[in-house]
Formats: structure tokens, sequence, C-alpha cells
């Protein structure tokens, strides 16, 4: 009987929020360049952009499990946003790990438009 109430309770528990991650692309840096994450976590991530940059981390989004409408705004791992633009991906931290994030644009990355995804 316990642990039928045990079980309802956590049926009736509200999910955890998604905690919303602010992340702006200028030239040529990712602020904040570093972002940390709690396997299993729901997250929005909000981009924002102050001009042309793409937002590449293939391994996490391949891993990281997100509704299909924000998949399909990825195309090979990466997400593009044209000048003053903003865009919201919903996903759930994959593994704990370090995931690599870069700008493609030409030269982009090696001016500093680098950063990582950390995982515990």
């Amino acid at each position: 009987m316990k642990a039928l109430l045990a079980l309802a309770l956590l049926a009736a528990a509200p999910a955890a929020p998604e905690q919303r991650i602010d992340v702006a692309l200028s030239n040529f840096k990712f602020t904040p360049s570093t972002i940390a994450l709690v396997h299993g976590q729901s997250y929005v991530l909000h981009l924002t952009s102050s001009g042309g940059h793409s937002f590449a981390a293939k391994d996490f989004f391949a891993a990281a499990t997100m509704p299909a409408a924000d998949r399909a705004k990825l195309k090979d791992g990466k997400i593009e946003l044209d000048g003053e633009s903003a865009v919201d991906l919903h996903f759930t931290a994959p593994r704990a790990g370090s995931y690599p994030i870069k700008c493609t644009h030409l030269l982009h990355a090696s001016f500093g438009m680098t950063g990582k995804f950390v995982v515990s």
C-alpha cells in the first residue's frame, strides 16, 4: 500500500521546470562560452545573434533529447542565426561530458568564437 502511495505521489509531482540559458553570439565570442548543465535536467537555450553566426554543437545535439520541432531547426548539428535574430531550443541534457561549441563561419572559431557545454 505504501509503495502504491509513493508511486502515486511521484506521478502527481510536477516535472522540474525548464531552466532558461541565454547565450549571445557576437563578433567573435559566445557569452557565456561555457554552459554548465546537469544530466537529465530540461533546458531552453535562448540564442541571440548580433550579426550572422552559427551555433554548432554536433555531438551535444546528437546526444541531447529534443522535441522534433526543435531538432528540425538544426542542420548537421548546427543552427544558423542571420542578422539580428533569436531562437529557442528545448532539450534535456545528455550524459555527463564536455561538448565543444563553435561558429562555423569563415575564421570565426579561429578568432575565438568557441565554447563548450559541460554536463555533470
